[in-house]
């Protein structure tokens, strides 16, 4: 068997690696050099509890996020699930030499156009794609307006400055003065350690955004005034989008899609490096398996991604629902000291209480990991 990877991100190298195990001869193609054009908050969230610590590029753990409301609330994340902090570039190009090291052959510079696609469907016996939103399948097969149904839009720069205060914890704020249909929204300051982070905002969009009701550029210039970080330099800026919903078809001919261009961006906090890293090994397994393998790979998803599912659509709701005072005393319940206020505050969620044990408490199958 041969398989082409298009994209040498997350998605795309963990495919490489769990092919290349396989014995399966693997290009992968990526359009700049490895670790360049990364636009993310670099945060690995094991939503799973599956994810193997990462190696080379891992700066720190997370143990707690500062979530703004009405006032600041410390939660401690690292006793439900695992949160790493990354310099995705050495993280990925670190991967891309073990890939190499194992067999892969990876052609940097390599933009796919949708004729090169077309020709390669005659190379390969398989392509993976893990181009991003939208892919350069949707490109070649039209349905690349699946992408912009609903999404989140993000706009976000790294810093240089002092953050000494909030490192090694991240902070996620929610914005009081957006309407409930851009909701998840909020902006985020993660600390890669006391003198860099990365900060940006997001919101949810369906279809086309109106740039006179919604400036993301400006929103984030006076969220950094607000922060008391409007003098800190900006060393790189950029935007992209991440679609929210998983893809009606994950399948085309002899194409299979990896990571966000499969959809596999939370709609809640706009991660999806895990999810990328499984799809990856869990398309793989796909095309080994024949006819009954591709036919399973949508489900096997959706299994890992069910109670993780549930528990997000259940906090999306209640930020569009909730008025903001009504969220602020949500977040104070849930991360309070005292076992009464959380248990009170459960009693008057029985909806998130419900979906949170059910996150909690299956075990997931931990797939054979490449790495």
């Amino acid at each position: 068997m041969k398989i082409a990877i298009i994209g040498a991100g997350p998605g795309g190298l963990y495919a490489a690696l769990a092919a290349a195990r396989e014995n399966i001869r693997v290009d992968l193609f990526e359009k700049r050099k490895v670790g360049e054009g990364i636009v993310c908050g670099e945060c690995i969230f094991d939503s799973l509890g599956i994810m193997a610590r990462p190696g080379r590029g891992l700066l720190h753990p997370v143990d707690e996020i500062v979530m703004k409301c009405r006032r600041d609330y410390t939660f401690p994340l690292s006793r439900l699930r695992k949160l790493w902090m990354l310099d995705r570039r050495i993280w990925q190009q670190e991967l891309a030499n073990l890939a190499r090291s194992r067999g892969v052959v990876i052609h940097e510079n390599a933009k796919i156009t949708q004729a090169r696609l077309r020709q390669m469907q005659k190379e390969y016996d398989w392509i993976a794609d893990a181009s991003g939103a939208p892919s350069v399948t949707s490109g070649l097969y039209q349905f690349s307006d699946e992408y912009f149904k609903e999404y989140l839009l993000a706009y976000q720069v790294l810093l240089a400055g002092d953050f000494s205060a909030l490192a090694p914890r991240i902070k996620v704020a929610f914005f009081s003065n957006l309407p409930s249909e851009l909701q998840p929204a909020y902006y985020w300051i993660f600390p890669k350690d006391a003198g860099q982070a990365n900060a940006g905002v997001v919101c949810t969009v369906r279809g086309t955004l109106n740039r006179d009701r919604l400036d993301l550029k400006k929103l984030l210039a006076d969220v950094l005034l607000a922060e008391g970080l409007a003098a800190a330099s900006v060393l790189e800026k950029g935007g992209g989008i991440g679609t929210s919903r998983l893809l009606p078809h994950l399948v085309y001919d002899n194409i299979i899609l990896v990571g966000d261009a499969a959809g596999l961006t939370s709609a809640l906090h706009g991660g999806g490096i895990d999810m990328a890293c499984l799809s990856g090994v869990l398309a793989v397994q796909a095309v080994i398996g024949g006819s009954k393998g591709i036919a399973a790979y949508e489900k096997k998803l959706k299994r890992y991604m069910r109670d993780k599912l549930a528990l997000e659509k259940v906090t999306i709701r209640k930020m569009r629902t909730l008025s903001f005072d009504q969220f602020d005393d949500l977040l104070s319940g849930v991360t309070s000291a005292s076992k009464v206020a959380r248990l009170k505050t459960a009693l008057c969620h029985p909806d998130m209480l419900y979906a949170t044990i059910k996150w909690l408490g299956k075990k997931k199958d931990v797939p054979e990991w490449p790495v």
